[in-house]
């Protein structure tokens, strides 16, 4: 009669050859697994590499809202170079560095897939007055931001301002925000700023150059600009041509520098 009952022995080798395959099992699907993924990486690496995510030229990037400077400006100051992966197109920092443009106030950026395409909407800065400050020629916005000329040489449209700022400094610019909506908004008109003297600011004026002396904070300075406007019909009472300066640099007591009337000669 056979004895059909496992030994103990049998019972642990059967395990063991279990736990075996078990073993090679997982160590097959953790292969594959790892072969699967190499692939699914490689192809995705492959994919975006292709030339159809490529920024290659120019032309794939449009540039839009620029009145005043021409496309090409605007590219040499983005200082991209070609080709570049759309995907690794430092969006922010390309905003960043157009915004820090002085005829750019503002700067929106995105990016198309397909086609792969950048559009660029600039929106520049409006300048309001020529000014000099030392040996340079620029304009200024009315924010007081200082755009030197060399950044309109070559551009679309010339900026046309009337109003004129002579011996601006950087200390006398940080007042501008402040000077030029009262100038503005003057009664008698204002055409131009002469701070080539710190401790005597000139008005240039529809009646004559007037003498502020030094500008002191904005409530003087709207002072001056309303002892200006009392003086309204001073043209009417003094011929112009008389009129050396008017001196406002105390509104509450302004006078008026005249040339001398030549005596008549006899007859």
């Amino acid at each position: 009669m056979t004895d059909s009952t496992l030994t103990p022995t049998d019972s642990l080798q059967n395990r063991s050859k279990t736990l075996r395959n078990q073993r090679r099992l997982k160590g097959w699907q953790g292969v594959w697994r790892f072969l699967f993924l190499c692939g699914v990486t490689g192809g995705l690496v492959w994919g975006v590499n292709l030339p159809h995510w490529l920024i290659q030229e120019k032309s794939q990037i449009k540039i839009l809202g620029n009145e005043q400077l021409h496309e090409e400006q605007i590219h040499t100051m983005l200082g991209m170079s070609y080709p570049t992966l759309i995907w690794k197109l430092p969006i922010h920092r390309l905003r960043q560095k157009l915004e820090s443009q002085p005829p750019i106030e503002t700067v929106y950026l995105t990016r198309e897939l397909l086609p792969p395409e950048v559009t660029i909407m600039v929106e520049e800065r409006e300048p309001v007055a020529k000014a000099t400050m030392g040996r340079e020629v620029g304009f200024i916005d009315n924010q007081g931001v200082w755009i030197p000329e060399r950044f309109y040489q070559g551009a679309k449209v010339q900026p046309s301002v009337k109003f004129k700022v002579l011996g601006l400094t950087r200390q006398s610019l940080s007042y501008w925000e402040t000077i030029y909506p009262l100038v503005v908004n003057s009664t008698i008109e204002i055409t131009a700023l002469d701070w080539r003297d710190p401790s005597n600011l000139i008005l240039h004026t529809a009646l004559g150059k007037v003498h502020c002396g030094t500008y002191l904070n904005r409530e003087r300075f709207i002072e001056q600009i309303q002892g200006l406007a009392k003086l309204r019909k001073l043209s009417s009472q003094v011929a112009k041509e008389r009129i050396i300066y008017i001196d406002l640099s105390k509104p509450d007591a302004p006078s008026v520098h005249l040339k001398d009337i030549p005596p008549k000669s006899p007859e």
